[in-house]
């Protein structure tokens, strides 16, 4: 017997979750909000050190406490007044020397239950660093999180809290305070404006301890959904052809003083500048550019700060002036002496994913790497594309993520091997960019460390539906 259903209960406690949630959807919707931290432009060839403090997370969910949130992705390499004002809430919060520290196991229900701001990361983040500018807070049970909450106070004087959730063991601290100057206000604009895509918290709705960690899913009170797919740009071309100056006009800020006499280009056709300390790649054929430093770093420690290289990368970006589509932090490797940020592109808060086949071509699973040793960019690889939406809303999604799941879980059945699933650890929804030029939905679905790419219209059919 082929075990196409994942265990009933799951199956039970989402649909009941889904239905209950369709009722009001009609009356909810999402807001336009966007989040990002300020940091100060720091010039690329300088060891100076990057302002703020605040690892900007993959993506943000806001919850006004009736069962909905909106969630979105950075928008730019800049500024957002509301993840400001939620960075400042925090601090506060952290900063009180009197505040209460609670070792729990994470409730979402409880959590989720009012106002909140929920930052979820797509890895995991050492909590002894992220706190180490808080000498006084105690935390020795929760080494990591992926998971920042922040719930403000409603009035001045009430309790305000922060919880650090480790979605993998369920541990979290949570730190309270009854000193926010700042949380009243930041209250009052955790708000919905409305929008055509709501989503519902797994960890609020259900039980369920196959999907492992709480996630936002979208939901639509009426299907089908239309929407528009995506363009891909080059960003160095124009009529399908290399565009010299565009691409010399970017690679400027790449060096301290550029000339068009460092550059060549070779017998395979592949761009190449450079000069005593610094070398720039542009490899047409797969689009990507490279950029690496030759300056002196150093011993071999990795002295960078988890934080400090973040925003160090963050303003390396500026110098990039082809990259206009938003980009996402997606995942940190940390090595002996050096630290890999990987970035993704965002297009209408939904990240673009890249096909296995696209990532084989490009070499590189993310779309942006920026390594870091001591303060400094050692090397910078992109894919250098850029996407905007099309003009006319003629795609169109007709299956919900219950559906999708299950699809899933009949491929790993068949591709994997024949068991029942317990182990959920990722559902998303994203423009799924491959080698054909169609970049429209699809969703992304993890059944232990196998990735399944599930279509969104179940009048298409796709080979991409299986194991990746």
């Amino acid at each position: 017997m082929k075990l196409y259903k994942i265990t009933n209960f799951v199956i039970v406690a989402l649909v009941i979750a889904a239905v209950f949630q369709t009722g009001e959807l009609w009356l909810e919707g999402t807001s336009s909000h966007n989040f990002f931290s300020i940091f100060t432009k720091a010039n690329a060839h300088t060891s100076k050190e990057a302002d703020g403090n605040v690892l900007l997370a993959t993506r943000y969910a806001v919850g006004e406490g009736k069962g909905t949130f909106s969630v979105y992705y950075p928008d730019q390499t800049g500024t957002s007044a509301l993840l400001q004002e939620a960075n400042d809430v925090l601090n506060e919060i952290l900063s009180d020397r009197n505040n209460k520290v609670e070792f729990v196991t994470a409730d979402w229900k409880e959590i989720l239950g009012g106002r909140c701001i929920v930052m979820q990361y797509d890895f995991m983040v050492s909590a002894d660093e992220y706190l180490s500018q808080y000498k006084k807070l105690k935390n020795n049970k929760v080494t990591s999180f992926d998971y920042i909450t922040i719930i403000p106070s409603r009035r001045p004087g009430e309790e305000s809290k922060a919880y650090f959730v480790n979605s993998k063991t369920n541990d979290s601290v949570c730190f309270t305070t009854n000193k926010s100057q700042s949380a009243s206000a930041f209250y009052e604009k955790l708000v919905n404006d409305g929008g055509a895509m709501t989503y519902i918290s797994t960890g609020q709705k259900t039980g369920a301890s196959v999907i492992w960690r709480n996630l936002f899913l979208p939901q639509w009170a009426d299907l089908p959904y239309h929407y528009s797919g995506l363009r891909q740009i080059p960003a160095f071309e124009k009529d399908g052809m290399v565009s010299r100056v565009d691409m010399e006009n970017t690679l400027k800020g790449f060096f301290r003083n550029f000339s068009v006499d460092w550059s060549t280009k070779d017998d395979s056709g592949d761009f190449i500048f450079s000069d005593s300390q610094t070398v720039v790649k542009y490899f047409p054929d797969k689009r990507v550019l490279e950029y690496y430093s030759y300056e002196a770093y150093g011993n071999d420690e990795n002295n960078t700060g988890l934080l400090e290289g973040y925003q160090i990368s963050c303003n390396f970006l500026e110098n990039d002036t082809s990259l206009s589509t938003n980009v996402f932090l997606a995942d940190i490797e940390k090595k002996s002496n050096e630290t890999i940020y990987y970035f993704d592109y965002a297009v209408n808060n939904l990240p673009v994913e890249l096909s296995a086949a696209l990532q084989d071509k490009i070499g590189s699973k993310h779309a942006i790497e920026i390594t870091i040793r001591n303060q400094r960019v050692k090397k910078y690889h992109r894919y250098v594309v850029n996407y905007v939406p099309l003009e006319s809303k003629d795609m169109t999604l007709n299956v919900q993520f219950i559906d999708a799941l299950d699809e899933a879980n009949k491929n790993y059945q068949e591709t994997v091997e024949e068991k029942v699933i317990t182990d959920v650890k990722n559902i998303s929804l994203g423009y799924y960019a491959d080698l054909t030029g169609e970049i429209g939905f699809k969703w992304f679905i993890t059944l232990y460390d196998y990735l399944f790419v599930t279509e969104t219209n179940k009048d298409t059919f796709s080979p991409t539906n299986g194991v990746s």
